[in-house]
């Protein structure tokens, strides 16, 4: 049998990491344009701004036994 032993990636420093993220980012920026990415900027803004995703961060700040207390007596009253 013929087995090829895998070639581990060669791995990146952090600053060589770095600099490939800043310039993938830049690659994509130019790509999209700028008012695109503003206008996904809006409403991943809005988005976090919604009474729904208020109340998740409140539960999730909230004490998580007792969030599960209370949805425990939700279920048990249906």
């Amino acid at each position: 049998m013929f087995w090829k032993k895998k070639k581990e990636p060669k791995k990146l420093s952090r600053e060589e990491l770095l600099a490939q993220a800043k310039a993938n980012a830049s690659k994509a920026r130019a790509e999209i344009g700028d008012e695109t990415l503003q206008k996904i900027a809006a409403a991943m803004q809005k988005k976090e701004q919604s009474a729904t995703e208020q109340a998740k961060n409140k539960i999730k700040a909230m004490d998580q036994n007792k969030v599960a207390d209370h949805l425990k007596t939700m279920i048990e009253d249906k």
